[in-house]
């Protein structure tokens, strides 16, 4: 490996590594940004729910709710959706070990908007 590269690579390892231990987050941006729900929601919770909520084929297999569903949402209380973001349901994880309570507040409250409104 020549010289050049050899510094870029390691140029890019140390970025990658300091911006994991400054708080940096591609889905959050800097500590102290207003946290994007949308973002944290597709980075986080899609592989399963998908990005509108209805599931992935992963997800229907482990059985995960269509969290878009008017249905759903209207049997589910907001302590409810919280509470299985903090500790996990089923085969779904915990996320309390890995999103900060603010983080978790903000996705229960996107789950409430992936449902369509009622027509009047």
């Amino acid at each position: 490996m020549s010289e050049g590269k050899r510094a870029v690579v390691c140029g890019v390892f140390f970025l990658a590594v300091f911006g994991l231990y400054s708080g940096f987050s591609p889905v959050l941006g800097q500590e102290g940004e207003e946290v994007n729900p949308k973002k944290l929601f597709e980075y986080h919770c899609a592989t399963c729910h998908g990005e509108d909520g209805k599931g992935t084929k992963r997800g229907r297999e482990l059985k995960a709710p269509n969290l878009a569903d008017q249905e759903w949402q209207s049997k589910r209380k907001d302590d409810e959706i919280l509470n299985a973001i903090m500790n996990g349901k089923n085969k779904m994880p915990r996320w309390s070990d890995k999103l900060k309570p603010e983080e978790i507040q903000v996705l229960a409250r996107y789950v409430r908007k992936l449902a369509p409104k009622k027509r009047s």
